[in-house]
């Protein structure tokens, strides 16, 4: 089957899931807070008990506890098939803890983690369990959703052919952003930029001519750290992955990681970022500079609430909009997005209790109890507006008491029907409202494919052979480009002219060379060339989101 026909038999699964509301109940009258589910009943064997990772971003208030104990712990234990204990990781290092917790064997049982090169990292350790038969067996809310969208399966099978990885099917969304002060802009009467040179001068403008008014040379123009680096490198083209496809063939992407590298050092020469940047290894002080006022141009993922009302607190008549990438001499891009079916999970080979892992998945992936752990309690939290979909309460209530974000990892998202799609918020608070406008300035600035996602799509790499991931490994340290970014790469950036860009790319060649990475780019290569036609790509990206948003503008029911 070629490309387009496998990609529309996919959708129509979609569709089909969908249309026959065999899972879509996210969004009835049923309150799940009030009712545990299908999972149990009087004569419910003994529950089972597991342990799952949750990322950790420090945003639980004080009074409401920690990962430990929290009413969205409680909940899940009082509502679920299974106890529960959650394993904290930090967003920014969860490379190093699950290493160090699967170290002491004290890794969670069911793992949540975004990243695919860390997921294919423990499978080729053999540290993860294989889950076809535990989820044809104990299954039966995920293994339906499976069986309707056949690509939950294929992206989660490794090259065993066997199924590793947990997935969530949603619209596709943006993740990455840029956020520019447009009053600094108004003030000094400046365009938002549209190329990477003029982005340079509309950060030297907000770092040197006082767009805080408060006569002190104390602003930035832009960050580097916390996803700055990965943003940046979107600019020059080159994304998540070193390689990309060059006409009909794979291409590792020297030269436009080398642009990046010098325009992000000419950033640093100019004093337009913050000196002390490699040491906000979570981009913590950068958020802090622009919410409190400090930062013209902020490249971050998407704010909160909370984010948005320090921001005006701080900055009463500050004004944010989105800015599109700017164009470089690569051409235009867009940053990260969410794809819309996406792996996030998978267990660990030495669960105790693997079918309590499975019947927690699906307790997870229910749209019933999805739905609570996304928008909190009905009745409390929200009420069901005329169009069907939840409405805040109370949305001061709900910043201090609903921060499950990470906690619905699993989530499948389509499933709620037409409330997974664009703004339906009724009455929308000043910040909600605000930040739903950015949301659609957002969609409308990164979701083209006038201006795609640079690199290979990361679910579509193939996993390397142990000798092969042995040598990314090596190097990673001294030439990565994700959450690890190489030391030479930073060495450029900061060390002024004593150490070019075109310096590091030759350094950093030859450490690659070095290290046998010819062999690594012979392997995409050829990778590409026998699987090209059979492959979930970009193009097929747009086009399964545009089918399911297709799909949804013709339903009428939430």
């Amino acid at each position: 089957m070629n490309k387009k026909g496998r990609n529309r038999g996919v959708v129509l699964s979609v569709a089909t899931v969908l249309a026959a509301g065999a899972l879509a109940a996210g969004c009835n009258n049923h309150d799940a807070s009030e009712k545990k589910g299908a999972e149990a009943n009087q004569t419910e064997p003994k529950r089972g008990s597991i342990t799952v990772s949750i990322y950790d971003r420090n945003n639980i208030p004080p009074e409401e506890g920690n990962w430990d104990k929290n009413r969205w712990t409680e909940w899940v234990n009082k509502h679920g098939p299974v106890d529960v204990k959650y394993v904290p990781v930090p967003r920014w290092e969860s490379l190093q803890k699950f290493n160090a917790l699967f170290a002491s064997a004290a890794a969670p049982d069911l793992i949540l983690e975004y990243d695919t090169n860390y997921r294919n990292q423990w499978y080729a350790q053999k540290l993860l369990m294989p889950l076809d038969e535990l989820i044809d067996k104990h299954s039966t809310i995920y293994k339906e959703l499976m069986s309707k969208v056949p690509l939950l399966k294929k992206l989660g099978t490794k090259d065993d052919g066997k199924l590793y990885e947990i997935g969530r099917v949603t619209p596709l969304t943006t993740n990455h952003a840029v956020y520019i002060r447009e009053d600094w802009l108004q003030k000094l009467k400046l365009e938002a930029p549209k190329t990477t040179e003029e982005l340079l001068q509309v950060a030297k403008a907000f770092a040197n001519r006082d767009p805080d008014g408060n006569g002190k040379k104390d602003t930035f123009g832009v960050n580097l750290s916390g996803n700055g680096f990965t943003i940046v490198n979107h600019m020059f083209g080159h994304g998540l992955n070193d390689w990309d496809v060059r006409g009909d063939r794979v291409v590792h992407e020297w030269d436009r990681l080398k642009a990046s590298v010098a325009f992000q050092k000419a950033l640093f020469d100019a004093g337009l970022v913050d000196k002390d940047f490699l040491t906000d290894k979570n981009g913590e002080k950068a958020k802090q500079d622009f919410l409190s006022g400090k930062l013209g141009m902020y490249l971050h993922q998407g704010l909160s609430s909370s984010d948005y009302d320090t921001f005006k607190k701080n900055n009463p008549d500050g004004n944010i909009a989105i800015l599109p990438l700017p164009k470089s001499e690569f051409g235009q891009f867009s940053p990260v997005l969410g794809a819309p079916v996406q792996m996030v999970a998978a267990v660990n080979a030495k669960a105790a209790d693997p079918k309590a892992v499975i019947q927690y998945i699906d307790f997870m992936v229910k749209p019933e109890n999805a739905i609570v752990i996304k928008n909190g309690i009905e009745g409390v939290h929200w009420r069901k507006g005329s169009n069907g979909c939840p409405q805040k309460i109370d949305p001061e209530k709900n910043k201090k008491e609903v921060y499950t974000a990470d906690l619905n990892m699993l989530t499948s998202e389509v499933l709620f029907g037409k409330c997974a799609f664009g703004d339906s918020m009724e009455n929308p608070s000043a910040t909600d409202k605000a930040l739903s406008d950015l949301n659609s300035q957002a969609k409308k600035a990164y979701i083209s494919k006038e201006r795609p996602v640079p690199s290979l799509n990361a679910t579509a790499m193939p996993l390397l052979p142990d000798a092969l991931s042995i040598v990314v490994k090596n190097v990673e340290k001294q030439t990565g480009t994700g959450v690890v970014r190489g030391d030479i790469w930073m060495k450029a950036i900061v060390n002024g002219p004593g150490f070019t860009a075109d310096q590091a790319l030759s350094e950093a060649k030859a450490v690659w060379e070095q290290a046998g990475g010819a062999k690594v780019d012979e392997f995409y290569a050829k990778w590409y060339s026998d699987n090209k036609n059979a492959l979930f790509l970009l193009d097929d990206l747009y086009a399964f989101d545009e089918q399911i948003q297709q799909f949804n503008r013709g339903r009428t029911e939430p």
